[in-house]
């Protein structure tokens, strides 16, 4: 299909005053296994009816002294693990047109990456812009390839504010520490716990997760050539969520809960309850990602750029599942949180050096991400020029995880992946309406 977004230049933007000293920067495991692309989607509508792009070229490359590593290159040590090399080699910023408005709803064309030039990983920039200029509605949009070895969900969001910080002229908003070394798995490695959240990666042509240079080199590729997954959205307002948070404490069993806890808990059973083939006696699996920023010891600090994030899981039988009140599962849900302590993500660093081809778990049913507090941030994303008019994160066509996305309004929306015959029983189950 022609593409409906026409680039007219790409620029290639370096670090300002920040010279390229050609130091090799360590990744810790959990980056190691994170080779390919996130992606952010802005849709402005300037006052002034113009965009400044040449104002955005000269604050990524202002931004880009602080992260200098960003503009650097992937590769493979003698030892066989990912680096970043500080090459300066830098991002790339694209400028293109389209007669598309903010009503667009295919994505992949506002996102600039040239694969027929990408043969080797210093070929690959680990971030690219893209500014597209709506004819439809005068409008602009956005776009950024962000590589996940750069940044977790919190460390991208804190880039995003530098950035439209620096371009309305205040300076950064919060200086970043890419320091991995912290992350480093203790030698030698010592494993403390059992880690049944890890298993052995044997789909090694088709995970994302599976790590070499062909599978960084070709990630995109395999991403558009995925089949696509239906999704269906849910809306939880905020009156709904205090609800949900009342029934888990009617029976007086916890003491307290948080909002994310309750629906986490809620979702796990309705999901897994939609899923078919599934017997009272299997064990159904949950897994959600924890920010250690403020867990491990010492605390990394909010200005940590990278990949801090530790899944969390739990386990029920089908039947626990269907018949246990919902404070028992929130409780399960709890466990998980607590379990995610300094020691535990410490020895899960040191299984992970210990397994190199072991990553989470792959048969786990229910995944849940959740950034919602975070992703509302990108909602008020001022770059100079007003707030964004919609924001879109299009994911990878093949991440079957359940995404808690924020509410315009208030509360959250529920994105959820199954086919139409389980999605009719996750809706019945969960008893709530379509966004």
């Amino acid at each position: 299909m022609a593409s409906a977004v026409c680039v007219n230049d790409v620029s290639r933007i370096v670090p300002k005053d920040h010279p390229a000293d050609h130091a090799a920067m360590f990744l810790c495991n959990m980056d190691q296994r994170l080779g390919f692309y996130v992606r952010n989607l802005f849709f402005y509508a300037p006052e002034s009816g113009k965009l400044d792009t040449d104002r955005l070229k000269s604050s990524l490359a202002e931004l880009l002294d602080s992260y200098h590593f960003w503009a650097g290159r992937l590769r493979f040590n003698h030892s066989g693990r990912m680096e970043i090399v500080c090459s300066n080699a830098g991002a790339l910023f694209a400028l293109a047109s389209s007669s598309l408005s903010a009503t667009a709803d295919h994505f992949d064309d506002f996102f600039f990456l040239d694969e027929d030039k990408i043969t080797a990983l210093e070929d690959l920039p680990l971030l690219t812009i893209q500014v597209t200029h709506l004819l439809g509605d005068d409008g602009y949009a956005i776009g950024m390839l962000i590589h996940h070895t750069l940044a977790d969900a919190i460390a991208g969001m804190t880039f995003l504010l530098n950035f439209a910080s620096v371009n309305r002229g205040d300076g950064l908003y919060m200086a970043p520490n890419g320091d991995r070394t912290r992350l480093r798995a203790r030698d030698p490695p010592r494993v403390a716990f059992q880690h049944r959240e890890f298993a052995k990666q044997t789909d090694h042509g088709s995970s994302r997760f599976t790590l070499t240079q062909e599978s960084v080199l070709s990630s995109e590729s395999r991403r558009r050539k995925a089949p696509k997954k239906s999704r269906q959205t849910f809306a939880f307002t905020s009156a709904r969520l205090l609800e949900l948070k009342q029934a888990v404490l009617d029976d007086g069993t916890l003491p307290g809960c948080s909002t994310f806890e309750a629906l986490a808990a809620f979702i796990w059973r309705a999901h897994a309850l939609s899923l078919p083939g599934k017997s009272s006696s299997d064990v159904l699996r949950l897994r959600f990602m924890v920010d250690t920023r403020s867990v491990l010891e010492p605390p990394l600090g909010q200005n940590f750029c990278g990949n801090a994030a530790y899944g969390a899981f739990a386990e029920l039988t089908l039947a626990n599942l269907r018949e246990l009140p919902l404070s028992s599962i929130t409780a399960r849900v709890q466990e998980a949180k607590r379990r995610v302590s300094n020691e535990y993500v410490r020895s899960g660093w040191g299984y992970l050096e210990l397994h190199p081809d072991a990553w989470y778990h792959h048969d786990c049913e229910t995944m849940i991400n959740a950034w919602p507090r975070l992703m509302r941030e990108s909602l008020e994303l001022d770059f100079g020029w007003g707030k964004p008019r919609r924001v879109e994160y299009p994911l990878d066509p093949r991440n079957s995880s359940v995404i808690f996305f924020p509410l315009i309004s208030d509360g959250i929306q529920v994105s959820v992946c199954l086919d139409s015959i389980s999605l009719a029983t996750f809706e019945k189950l969960a008893l709530i309406s379509k966004s």
